[in-house]
C-alpha cells in the first residue's frame, strides 16, 4: 500500500503471508492496510485503486468510496460498474452501522 507495488502483485503478498505459519501479524497489517481498508479489500477487491486514491489524497476512505460511486453513477446506465456500486454502497452502508 505504499505505492512501490502493482495493484495486481497484491495475491503474491497474500501467498508470501500464507506461506509462512509463524507470522506474528495479523494479514491486513502484513500488507500495509488498516483494518478498514482491510475490509473494503476483501468485500472489493476490485477496489485497491479506492485505497491508493484515499491515501494519495489524504481523504477519509469512506470519502474515496463514496467519490467512486458517484463517479460510476454517471456511467452505470452505459456499463457493467452495477455490481461495484453495489459492492461499495454495502462497505459504506457498513461502515456506517459501526
Amino acid at each position: 500500500m505504499s505505492g512501490h507495488f502493482l495493484m495486481d502483485e497484491i495475491d503474491d503478498f497474500v501467498d508470501d503471508w500464507h506461506g509462512n505459519p509463524n507470522q506474528d501479524i495479523e494479514l491486513h497489517e502484513y500488507l500495509g492496510m488498516t483494518w478498514e481498508e482491510y475490509s473494503l479489500w476483501v468485500a472489493c477487491p476490485d477496489c485497491l485503486s479506492d485505497i491508493a486514491y484515499s491515501r494519495r489524497r489524504d481523504i477519509p476512505l469512506t470519502k474515496a468510496v463514496n467519490d467512486n460511486i458517484h463517479d460510476n453513477l454517471k456511467l452505470a446506465a452505459r456499463s457493467d460498474k452495477a455490481w461495484k456500486i453495489a459492492l461499495l454502497q454495502q462497505w459504506i452502508d457498513s461502515q456506517i452501522k459501526r
